[in-house]
């Protein structure tokens, strides 16, 4: 992911130019469509008939529909300027992000520096339950023991595999798994936490980086100083 605020003024500047060309382009055309009416109206009140002049309500019903669609028009402008401006305003603030940690609602996980922090949440009691770790293959590298408890559970991974070696660091996935006493599966949620490296948007919004790991801003829970994230972290032991 090639982030930088450099890449998200540019987008800024793409989409206020978007915006300002849909609008225009939509006026514009009004504009030729309503001095072809105009020409034609003209024509045609020349040609007319003295003894049998045309109905003008059909002509009074056409302007009103102009001024109608000019008006949809402004109101779409005014519209899209204020989307522009909400838009800017939420990237202004995702890039405030950059250097901070913060919890996001996603299934993957950064490994920073090593340790990765994650929580999870279970839907019920459980005779076991573990967090599968995933590298960006598939292939499982950790299985982390959860408590038996429905409790909010925060969790720190070393980032080392099943046979203790250091794992490097990047996009891990997670998932739960859990059975209660008669072997039925238990729902559970996870959240992540990472450090936010970068930030752009594209059609869909104003993303968030974590290294390799990318979320939607409207994925971000919370906004966590690092020194306190780390401090609140238990560590799991890979298994």
């Amino acid at each position: 992911m090639t982030t930088s605020a450099a890449l998200t003024s540019a987008a800024n500047t793409s989409s206020t130019n978007t915006s300002t060309t849909q609008s225009a382009t939509s006026t514009k055309s009004l504009a030729q469509n309503f001095n072809t009416f105009l020409n034609m109206l003209t024509t045609q009140l020349k040609h007319q008939d003295p003894l049998s002049p045309m109905d003008s309500t059909q002509f009074t019903n056409q302007l009103v529909q102009f001024a109608s669609v000019e008006q949809q028009i402004n109101t779409n402008s005014n519209l899209e300027k204020l989307i522009t401006s909400t838009n800017l305003n939420t990237k202004s603030q995702a890039i405030s992000y950059i250097g901070h940690s913060i919890e996001a609602d996603s299934s993957n996980v950064p490994l920073q520096d090593g340790k990765a922090n994650f929580a999870a949440t279970l839907a019920g009691d459980t005779a076991s339950a573990s967090v599968v770790v995933k590298d960006s293959s598939g292939t499982i590298v950790a299985n982390l023991p959860l408590q038996k408890s429905t409790s909010r559970q925060e969790m720190t991974w070393d980032g080392k595999d099943k046979n203790g070696n250091q794992l490097p660091d990047g996009l891990y996935s997670l998932s739960i798994s859990a059975l209660d006493g008669n072997g039925a599966s238990v729902d559970g949620a996870i959240s992540v936490y990472g450090k936010v490296t970068d930030v752009a948007s594209d059609e869909n919004g104003t993303l968030i980086g974590m290294g390799k790991v990318v979320v939607g801003i409207d994925k971000v829970l919370t906004v966590r100083d690092t020194a306190s994230m780390q401090s609140s972290s238990s560590s799991a032991a890979s298994q």
